[in-house]
């Protein structure tokens, strides 16, 4: 893992350098692009999933298209309660709990800020996952009070 990590320390300074050293004009959209995807690549938080603002995670909710998995520990539903309907998997737990859910089903990944859920989207599309939300947002932003239900 730690070899990853040099690389792709190197590749982001040769990137930097390069372009100004060589006065080639990179601009910085495609520095960004450049840095983000290795990033990614060498530490595993995008995959194949849609991240998605809370008025689509409701709407697609309110239409029964997907199931929300709520990855926040239970302490944290204890004190805010959880949006009904949602599985509660804490994201410790998912990839021992993946058995627990369809691979042809759509979910909707969610946590507190966004942290989380982002990376338990990338775990669920590693793993076969086929329809993948992540809410762009969480519990702490959550506008629909109406859609909660205390544990």
């Amino acid at each position: 893992m730690m070899e990853k990590k040099l690389i792709f320390i190197f590749l982001i300074f040769s990137v930097t350098v390069f372009s100004k050293t060589n006065n080639i004009l990179i601009s910085q959209g495609l520095k960004d692009n450049i840095q983000k995807t290795l990033y990614s690549s060498f530490n595993n938080v995008e995959g194949s999933y849609e991240t998605i603002p809370l008025s689509e995670v409701k709407k697609i909710l309110d239409e029964n298209k997907a199931t929300l998995i709520d990855v926040r520990n239970p302490d944290e539903i204890q004190k805010t309660g959880i949006i009904k309907g949602a599985k509660n998997i804490p994201l410790p737990e998912l990839e021992n709990r993946l058995n627990e859910l369809d691979k042809d089903s759509p979910y909707i990944t969610f946590c507190a800020v966004g942290g989380r859920s982002k990376k338990a989207a990338a775990i669920l599309s590693d793993n076969g996952f086929k329809k993948i939300y992540n809410a762009s947002e969480g519990m702490t932003t959550w506008p629909y009070p109406e859609m909660l239900e205390k544990k």
